[in-house]
């Protein structure tokens, strides 16, 4: 049988954007049945750390029972924030990925030096903090911002492509970078065009995080779940 695999988006998704991951999380891989949720009472966008606390709420009350209905095996939070990866890890038996720490650590196996591309400049702190806990911001060359919020990016696709690929150019010639990771699981589904664009490896975060849990239920899966909570280191 199969592992079903949890792809969770921590926002209040707009109208068709759940079925479009879905659609596209299920044609990475036929080895999971592949489940993707929003926070129907979360926030709008993940802008602020406010908004990551609202979500990270949202998913401890709404996570546990999910996972028990659906016999989960494995979860993947959809934000480059990784927000409620470390509480999820406690309150849940089963493995909980990050797409932005499966992010940092596929890249590792693609390029020695990493650029991330996010949305805007208020994004990163959070973000640097989150590649030094995961031991992998030596490996990070260069950060830059396309200064647009996640609903612009969501607004303009096109023009939103054209910003991604004006600073991945510039990370790439003038950073020296030699993988790119998008850092924002708004820009999923641009990966690949990026990719032939520049002539270097691109990682799609929402790609990465999914692949990584359904590894992880794969391998874990027929193997009895210890007792009481897991730590949370």
């Amino acid at each position: 049988m199969m592992p079903a695999v949890l792809h969770v988006i921590p926002v209040r998704a707009r109208p068709g954007r759940v079925e479009q991951v879905r659609a596209y999380l299920a044609a990475l891989t036929t080895g999971a049945e592949t489940h993707v949720i929003d926070l129907p009472d979360g926030p709008a966008d993940l802008e602020h750390f406010t908004d990551e606390h609202a979500a990270v709420g949202q998913m401890l009350r709404v996570l546990p029972g999910y996972v028990e209905a659906h016999a989960i095996e494995a979860v993947s939070i959809g934000c480059f924030y990784d927000p409620g990866m470390w509480e999820l890890r406690e309150a849940l038996e089963i493995p909980v990925v990050g797409i932005a720490e499966a992010s940092l650590l596929l890249g590792g196996f693609l390029a020695s030096r990493l650029a991330v591309l996010i949305g805007d400049w208020k994004w990163l702190p959070k973000m640097e903090q989150n590649a030094r806990h995961t031991g992998m911001a030596h490996r990070v060359c260069a950060w830059r911002s396309i200064v647009l919020s996640v609903q612009a990016i969501q607004d303009d696709p096109e023009g939103c492509y054209q910003a991604i690929y004006r600073e991945a150019r510039a990370a790439r010639d003038e950073d020296h970078a030699e993988g790119i990771i998008l850092g924002c699981a708004a820009l999923t589904g641009t990966a690949a065009r990026l990719q032939d664009d520049l002539r270097v490896p691109v990682v799609d975060p929402v790609a990465a995080g999914y692949l990584v849990a359904c590894a992880l239920a794969t391998a874990a899966s027929g193997q009895t779940r210890p007792a009481g909570r897991r730590p949370a280191g």
